[in-house]
């Protein structure tokens, strides 16, 4: 009675699904792993969760080197197939397992696999290699020249190295060898630079000189630091330009003048080159630089700062210093230069034309008399007011020489020169000009490029 109970329920259980004794679908392969080092006395298999159908189970299973498929023979037992090469594998030979394509069970149910698996061979002697070392110790803090050593288990293929190993930041070093090739000494042909942090990763393409490869990709890292300080901008400051080789320093730069130069102070000392390349001042303006000392820059305009205008000082991150540091953020300053914006005032000529004009209009055209036109040289001077004093001599003639007068009308007019010139103040000057030809005709006076004005004789 009672084994008749239990077969009722064993029944229902199975229409139920509760209990399920139909085969699995699952195989396990050896080798299994990718790069997986194969022992001398290991077997090379396949294990079916079924009972497969020989034929097509084998004919799913393949085994390739370098020349292609390695042909062997097949031994079951119970549903696990083991393939034997029919020539023994090579140590430190890379082959492939392929188990691809569909294989049916004894009852004609299908199942289809697709598995790819590359593996070596090794005899009970061989090992794979692996990093025992590297000084100084993963994590620790480098100088600028320190030599890294890397240790191994044993010796390397060194080619394979060269391909399979990578500093990052890309640095240029040097790498020597011990006599056993188990020791690289690498040293960084320009040094470490300075707050880097420093990657140095090993793939497992890297070989022993046996063929075979590193137990796994490693990466190890350094900081690189000497315990030098980082620069930066202690002052941006005027100084004074007074011809000398050593601008004088001034406060601020909240009064700049006309020609005063910009003076820069750093930390610590700098690298010239880099630093004038990562100096910018905007608006453009002409001029040159000079260092007073390794760590103070002066800017010197070949011209007048201009009034009305906002100028910018920048340094950016390009700047470095000695030691090969960075500026590590860009520093930024503006001014406005203390500069009257120069103006004409106005100009005085002969009583008889209507001057002085303090109020002329530049788009009429003055009348002026230069003379009797039998003379042989016709003159005329003209006074001219700015708005400003001019004190040295070649502000003065800077001024002057932007002064020009020239022949328009009737055509291949000539321009009248200038006979003498007088400065009444140092804010009025005098010139008179000969060569005028009277009786209409029509010349243009530029002013410093302040007022053009027509002028006609008569």
């Amino acid at each position: 009675m009672r084994k008749f109970i239990i077969i009722i329920i064993s029944l229902i259980c199975l229409s139920c699904g509760v209990v399920d004794f139909s085969p699995s679908d699952s195989i396990r392969v050896n080798p299994s792993k990718y790069n997986q080092v194969v022992g001398e006395n290991e077997d090379i298999y396949v294990k079916f969760g079924f009972s497969p159908e020989h034929v097509s189970a084998q004919s799913a299973f393949e085994i390739q080197d370098s020349d292609g498929r390695v042909a062997g023979s097949f031994d079951w037992k119970e549903n696990t197939m083991t393939f034997t090469p029919q020539k023994s594998f090579e140590p430190a030979q890379r082959y492939f397992l392929k188990y691809a394509g569909e294989v049916s069970d004894t009852s004609g149910k299908v199942r289809k696999y697709n598995i790819y698996t590359p593996f070596f061979y090794r005899t009970k002697q061989a090992v794979k290699p692996d990093i025992t070392r590297m000084s100084p110790a993963n994590g620790s803090t480098v100088q600028t020249y320190d030599r890294i050593v890397f240790s191994f288990s044993a010796p390397m293929s060194l080619p394979s190295f060269l391909n399979g190993f990578s500093v990052s930041p890309d640095t240029e070093y040097t790498d020597e060898w011990n006599e056993e090739h188990t020791q690289m000494f690498l040293t960084p042909k320009e040094g470490w630079k300075e707050h880097q942090v420093y990657n140095f990763s090993f793939a497992d393409s890297i070989k022993s000189a046996d063929g075979i490869p590193l137990a796994e990709q490693k990466t190890f890292c350094l900081y690189s630091s000497s315990g030098a300080v980082l620069p930066s901008v202690l002052s941006i400051d005027t100084a004074l330009n007074d011809g000398l080789s050593y601008p004088l320093l001034l406060s601020g730069l909240d009064g700049v003048k006309s020609k005063d130069a910009i003076r820069i102070s750093f930390s610590v000392p700098m690298d010239f080159g880099a630093t004038e390349d990562a100096l910018s001042i905007r608006p453009d303006i002409a001029g040159h630089t000079c260092w007073i000392n390794e760590s103070t820059l002066v800017f010197v305009p070949d011209e007048e700062w201009q009034g009305e205008t906002l100028y910018s000082v920048s340094i950016d991150t390009s700047a470095k210093s000695r030691k090969g540091l960075a500026l590590p953020d860009w520093y930024e300053t503006s001014f406005s230069p203390d500069v009257i914006p120069l103006r004409l005032l106005y100009i005085e000529g002969k009583d008889s034309d209507g001057f002085p004009l303090s109020a002329f209009n530049p788009h009429h055209e003055i009348d002026i008399d230069v003379g009797d036109a039998l003379m042989p040289e016709n003159t005329y001077t003209f006074s001219f007011v700015f708005n400003r004093s001019f004190e040295t001599a070649e502000e003065k003639e800077q001024i002057y020489s932007g002064i020009k007068i020239r022949g328009l009308f009737p055509p291949a007019l000539a321009s009248p020169r200038v006979m003498s010139l007088f400065w009444s103040g140092d804010s009025r000057i005098q010139i008179t000009y000969t060569g005028f030809e009277p009786e209409g005709r029509i010349y243009s006076l530029d002013v410093n490029s302040l007022e053009k004005i027509i002028l006609r004789t008569r």
